[in-house]
């Protein structure tokens, strides 16, 4: 998981998996198949992870709640140097369905949430700011920026939702 997340899949080749695993070709290709498997069995089990942004949204009970969590536990994860920086998902261009779906689960706890005076808001074009938020935050966090710049464009991002009242005039 570390080197498709470092180096993404198609810079990742099977002596750079072997050699990090510690086994030999034959062995790779007996226990996961071929690359690509192996690629979506590491990919399934950074997405499990409880440190998953998109399972921080859970918390939030309100849009900007979600929105908030979401974009706090990017920010920690994304500067974090326990791991390779940013996030697989988002920085992976092979991984555009799971954006996709990671979007769609976002919206889909963005209606749960809504309150009436957030009622007006568009929760799929508020997922898809999310979204795109994510993804500038990962590439901004693999392009060296620390926790601190991170949480500075998080804020200005919430900033820029304003109060549910001001939302509603942003997102139609």
């Amino acid at each position: 998981m570390r080197l498709f997340w470092e180096r993404g899949y198609e810079l990742t080749s099977i002596n750079d998996l072997t050699r990090e695993l510690g086994i030999s070709a034959p062995s790779l290709y007996a226990a996961f198949g071929d690359k690509q498997a192996l690629f979506d069995e590491a990919v399934a089990r950074y997405e499990a992870s409880p440190q998953s942004v998109t399972t921080a949204g859970k918390a939030g009970t309100s849009q900007r709640e979600v929105l908030r969590a979401m974009f706090d536990r990017a920010v920690q994860e994304y500067a974090s140097t326990a791991h390779p920086r940013g996030c697989l998902v988002n920085s992976e261009p092979k991984l555009e369905a799971n954006r996709t779906q990671n979007c769609a689960i976002t919206a889909a706890r963005l209606r749960e949430v809504a309150e009436s005076a957030e009622m007006n808001n568009d929760a799929d074009t508020l997922a898809a700011f999310a979204q795109v938020m994510l993804v500038g935050l990962s590439s901004y966090a693999r392009d060296g920026a620390n926790k601190e710049q991170l949480q500075r464009v998080a804020e200005l991002a919430l900033c820029v939702m304003g109060s549910p009242q001001q939302t509603e005039k942003i997102v139609p």
